[in-house]
């Protein structure tokens, strides 16, 4: 067996994904043939997505002609995995064979076993739902398969009236002051007890986060509740605040939270539906606080910025309960990707990352993605042993590791 053979046999935990539990597949093709990944990059060439995808009734018929523009890049590889292994189509979506591949797409999706047979080619232990505690009043998912991750932006960096009037609609009480928000928030907690692996919140990359006082973040909620303006610098109280009642919160019931930097949203003109790009997460050396004073919750930290890799191995190596996750949107290409890995196994030790996510919407998507990020990490382990650093036995264990042992130990997953 080769080492690949080896790499490909690990049960993976996927730490982060979109997919909707009650219908984890694709319902219809466009959600394979067009993920926003693949949306972006024809976008990015001038092509109208949003607008033909508004207007047709058949979009991956009238865009499939342009996909000869991305055949170079990662993700039509990931692409191309799906097509293959998944549908065993093995010729390149063009217009001449697009209903051919779409009969062959509604035909595996109608089977009532796809779901199983797709989990099976992943082979796939557990898989983290993106949960917003607003809207989902109870856990309602498979256990045996799902863990939830508590999406909290609205309640940190985008605290708004609106995401407290929605908090208060959910737990059923009253946030006027920033202790009762943080009341009502730990009743969203209590609820999913046990059905929770961790909470989870992104960052915009312009917002710095530091320790303040609680009595500047109370102001400036107070201020938010009544439905007065508030300054740049007391939104800033506010975020920092809200922070920290996250986690005050995270310490009580004993959850991780993932912290995803380096991306900047809503930019006019950017790819939708995300209208987002990457730029340097500010004040990292402020985060750091937070991991000092909050010394007993895990932060795991989600990156999509290729270039500040290195300052988030060196603070992962210095604090001991930050840990490192994936390779978040932009990072997830094959130079990117391979540069964390070599990175973090040569600066770190073998319990401090999380090497798989997927951020996926359907469970095709899951495999093509688990594809790329399985390949790489043998490669890269490869490598090592190659050049001499490790002994197979060696590169075998750190590959359980990063791929699903590191999850279920940090996760508490059963």
């Amino acid at each position: 067996m080769s080492f690949e053979d080896f790499v490909n046999r690990i049960p993976l935990i996927d730490v982060h994904t979109h997919i909707n539990f009650r219908r984890p597949i694709a319902t219809e093709p466009s959600q394979i043939m067009l993920y926003h990944y693949i949306a972006t990059e024809l976008r990015s060439m001038g092509i109208p997505v949003e607008e033909v995808r508004a207007k047709s009734a058949d979009p991956v018929g009238d865009l499939i002609e342009h996909f000869r523009l991305i055949r170079n890049t990662a993700t039509y590889w990931c692409l191309k995995r799906i097509l293959n292994d998944l549908y065993d189509f093995h010729e390149e979506p063009e217009p001449s064979n697009w209903l051919k591949l779409k009969d062959i797409i509604m035909e595996r999706t109608s089977k009532p076993d796809w779901p199983k047979k797709i989990l099976e080619k992943v082979v796939l232990e557990k898989i983290f739902l993106t949960i917003n505690p607003l809207t989902e009043s109870k856990p309602e998912f498979d256990r045996s398969l799902y863990v939830a991750s508590l999406r909290l932006d609205p309640l940190v960096g985008g605290l708004s009236a609106d995401s407290i009037r929605e908090l208060e609609s959910a737990a059923g009480g009253s946030a006027q002051t920033f202790e009762g928000f943080r009341d009502l928030l730990a009743s969203r907690f209590k609820v999913f007890k046990g059905f929770a692996a961790s909470a989870a919140i992104s960052f915009q990359s312009f917002e710095v986060y530091k320790p303040v006082h609680r009595g500047l973040g109370n102001e400036a909620y107070a201020k938010l509740y009544a439905g007065k303006p508030l300054s740049g610098v007391e939104r800033a109280h506010l975020r920092s605040t809200a922070l920290s009642l996250v986690l005050d919160i995270c310490r009580e019931y004993k959850l991780p939270i993932q912290i995803m930097v380096g991306v900047a949203r809503d930019l006019p003109g950017a790819s939708p539906p995300d209208l987002a790009i990457c730029f340097r997460q500010r004040g990292l050396e402020h985060l750091c606080r937070f991991f000092h004073l909050y010394s007993d919750v895990d932060f795991h930290i989600i990156s999509a910025y290729r270039f500040q890799s290195h300052e988030l191995t060196i603070i992962a190596k210095n604090y001991p309960n930050v840990y490192l996750d994936g390779y978040w949107w932009y990072c997830f290409f094959p130079e990117s990707i391979t540069q964390h890995i070599l990175e973090r196994i040569q600066l770190l030790p073998i319990g401090k990352v999380c090497g798989f996510f997927s951020d996926a919407y359907v469970l095709e998507w899951i495999y093509g993605k688990s594809a790329l990020a399985r390949k790489l990490a043998a490669e890269a382990l490869d490598h090592m042993v190659k050049r001499g650093f490790y002994k197979i036995e060696t590169a075998e264990e750190i590959a359980e590791h990063i791929l699903s042992k590191n999850a279920k130990r940090l996760f508490k997953i059963q």
